[in-house]
């Protein structure tokens, strides 16, 4: 089986999904208590309801051993609301955990008795353990070809796991240290903590995955200041060059910058030395920000088999397409066309490529005069993982062409695609365009068309009846192809 023909078997596995539910989930931490409701039984997990309250709970604790009274309070007072909520919802099933704060705390049940009562379920304490390797499970869950260390960082500690697959997560090493915002320890303290444990020496140069809120807002912070097109965390991947400056920017100004919201301010002191720390022992190659961690990863590992082999992007692309598309089976029928268009391809684009297949009618509702650059925009923000910042930007510039005609502005794409990545993107984009318009966006007429390689040259059977005049729309829409790419067609009617 050729990489592309393997790769194009992604797009037939999207079909099996599980039983539609809710799932509530109530991560209580060191500094806030989240409540998120997510509508699950598929690959991804779907927020329906996101809130945190900063309770701090952990306050003072690293002094006393206890949690304070006054901070008790608050959490449960938190927890009253999120329990309405919860019931309102009616959701289907309802997963509570501690982390750091609860399971330090030598009056735990202080909080745990009264939260339990009010919430009429017990709550799950995560030991330093398992809460690495529920964070490592979440980076599963919402990349692809992980391979680094994955370090979650909160209110009261910094877990710390090396990640490759699912097979091996339990028998890495991990690390659990007590330093976040609400435990600050100095520079070169953590460093030590950090070098002391020698399997993160031995994994200098992997990849370092960034969880954790205060994390995500250093990533705000580096968007914000760089005035990048694309704002979402999940994927920003920076060389440790560009963290290194942002890092000083934090410090230099106490916290105090664009793009960090108000209620993290607090924490970005300690969330930057610790992740100073992390670069000097650590050295990656790169950092990457996810937005999933311990929560996506419950659900992740509560998923079958058969669902986690499932491509994220391929199951949030085919998700998408469900809700939006024309006609049912859409992206499935344009994969089988585009597949030989796009072969030569590398890997990488050759996903991204039927990926885009799933969202080739993404503005059919829209102004046919802004089409091309909704088709951007949502691209942009679509909530969709398993994918950095360039192969979105590379998508959007596919599905604007496919509208279009033409690429994209290049300032929109500034330092995202290189040359190559956009005549590849114009492929991409002028196929689909015109494997729409040959047979209208329908699966059953698309099924009709047949595409193969011949000495490097494409071949394209149209049916006889969906021709047209020679000189006509299908005809340019062909011609196009070949005269911004280079690749010869030869189209025959049967």
């Amino acid at each position: 089986m050729t990489s592309a023909k393997a790769i194009a078997k992604l797009f037939q596995q999207v079909d099996g999904g599980g039983d539609e539910n809710t799932i509530g989930l109530i991560d209580i931490g060191s500094n806030s208590i989240r409540l998120v409701i997510y509508h699950a039984g598929g690959r991804l997990p779907h927020p329906q309801f996101n809130e945190r309250e900063v309770c701090r709970l952990g306050e003072g604790l690293s002094e006393t051993g206890r949690l304070a009274p006054d901070r008790i309070a608050h959490a449960l007072e938190a927890l009253q609301r999120f329990a309405q909520i919860i019931k309102a919802s009616q959701v289907d099933a309802l997963k509570i955990f501690a982390t750091e704060a609860v399971r330090k705390a030598q009056n735990a049940q202080d909080f745990l008795i009264p939260a339990e009562a009010i919430l009429q379920t017990d709550i799950r304490i995560l030991s330093g353990e398992e809460e690495a390797q529920f964070a490592g499970k979440g980076v599963l869950s919402g990349f692809v070809d992980v391979d680094g260390i994955v370090g979650d960082l909160g209110g009261g500690s910094l877990e710390l796991i090396h990640v490759k697959n699912l097979a091996s997560i339990q028998k890495q090493p991990q690390t659990s240290l007590a330093c976040g915002h609400l435990n600050p320890m100095p520079y070169d303290r953590i460093k030590a903590l950090l070098q002391d444990q020698g399997w993160i020496s031995k994994k200098k140069g992997k990849r370092f995955y960034a969880v954790g809120g205060t994390w995500r807002a250093m990533a705000t912070a580096y968007t914000a200041a760089s005035k990048l097109r694309l704002h979402i965390v999940h994927g920003l991947t920076l060389p440790t060059a560009e963290l290194q400056k942002l890092i000083e920017r934090i410090e230099k100004s106490g916290g105090e910058i664009e793009g960090i919201p108000m209620a993290r301010r607090a924490s970005m002191m300690q969330a930057s030395t610790v992740m100073r720390a992390l670069l000097d022992v650590m050295q990656p190659s790169e950092v990457v920000f996810s937005s999933y961690g311990v929560r996506e990863g419950l659900l992740y590992d509560d998923l079958s088999n058969d669902l986690r082999r499932i491509d994220p992007l391929v199951a949030g692309v085919s998700e998408f397409s469900t809700m939006t598309a024309r006609h049912a089976g859409l992206g499935l029928a344009l994969t089988k066309c585009l597949l030989p268009f796009v072969e030569n391809l590398d890997e990488r684009l050759i996903r991204l490529s039927l990926s885009c297949c799933y969202l080739a009618d993404i503005s059919w509702l829209d102004h046919p005069d802004y089409r091309a650059s909704l088709a951007v925009e949502k691209m942009l923000g679509l909530s969709v993982v398993g994918i950095d910042h360039s192969d979105r930007a590379w998508m959007a510039a596919v599905l604007s062409t496919r509208y279009s005609g033409t690429f994209p502005s290049r300032s929109l794409f500034r330092g995202l695609l290189s040359k190559k990545e956009r005549r590849a993107a114009r492929l991409v984009g002028l196929t689909l365009r015109m494997l729409m318009t040959v047979t209208g966006g329908i699966p059953v007429l698309l099924n009709t068309i047949i595409v193969s390689s011949e000495k490097k040259r494409l071949l394209i059977d149209i049916p006889e009846t969906l021709h047209g005049h020679d000189q006509g729309l299908i005809n340019r829409r062909i011609d196009a192809i070949s005269s911004e790419t280079g690749v010869k067609i030869t189209t025959r009617f049967i």
